[in-house]
């Protein structure tokens, strides 16, 4: 007997998925940020935004347009009350703006006195990126802005805890830097879900490494949705040849 065809259902996305987004040049990685918090908006999606202060520098309170906010809500807090076993419940730092939260880094702190140096525990850097993971599971999409190096704990375990790691470029020089911290995290940490990413620049020339270059990629690939390019068991993307 014939079965009756099922409707395709529409594709509902996993809740609690990490995205870590980093350059690895030390420019500025929260340029995709935007982009990335307009397409979940356009998704109907929730989203978080954590900006781990490993510089200290409030990159995006200042593209965001926020001059201050409410020290109780902020990263810095966070990191003090986790350090000293205080923590209150997770919802109690975010601050709420339009379309996403976030707990992001104060604006107005100061530029010689930042929070790393008032933490006392060394574990507070390397377990805070799993609390955020667990305790900010009821969203969406967890965007983990970072500013450091690999030799930056913050950034290091961000990197090795995030489902996905997108390495932003703003300019051409940066590929050769986000190709080697690619290369790095998947041969020495084994962080295959890694994506090079610029929406500002192409190079037809670089054939090392496929560079998405618009966010729809980017949701596409998290998505496992084979629609104009596949991922291999890498984690790298590749065109599909047309018919």
């Amino acid at each position: 007997m014939f079965r009756r065809k099922k409707e395709k259902e529409p594709t509902q996305s996993a809740k609690g998925v990490m995205v870590a987004l980093w350059n690895p040049a030390g420019t500025d990685s929260s340029l995709i940020l935007e982009k990335l918090l307009s397409h979940v908006k356009k998704r109907e999606e929730t989203a978080v935004v954590v900006e781990l202060p490993c510089l200290g520098l409030p990159r995006v309170a200042y593209r965001m347009g926020v001059s201050e906010l409410e020290h109780a809500q902020t990263v810095d807090q966070l990191l003090i009350d986790y350090d000293r076993g205080m923590l209150q419940g997770i919802h109690q730092y975010l601050q709420h703006f339009e379309g996403f939260d976030g707990l992001l880094i104060q604006p107005k702190s100061k530029p010689d006195s930042p929070t790393l140096i008032k933490l006392q525990q060394e574990k507070t850097l390397s377990e805070l990126p799993a609390y955020l993971k667990v305790h900010l599971s009821g969203y969406h999409y967890i965007f983990i802005v970072l500013q450091g190096q690999l030799i930056h704990p913050m950034t290091f375990f961000s990197l090795r805890e995030a489902d996905y790691v997108v390495l932003s470029m703003n300019e051409p020089v940066e590929i050769i830097r986000a190709y080697s911290a690619c290369k790095a995290l998947r041969q020495d940490y084994d962080v295959q879900s890694v994506s090079l990413f610029s929406s500002d620049f192409r190079n037809g020339d670089f054939k090392e490494e496929p560079i998405l270059s618009r966010p729809e990629q980017l949701f596409a690939l998290w998505e496992g949705e084979k629609d104009g390019y596949r991922t291999d068991q890498s984690g790298r993307v590749r065109t599909v040849p047309s018919a």
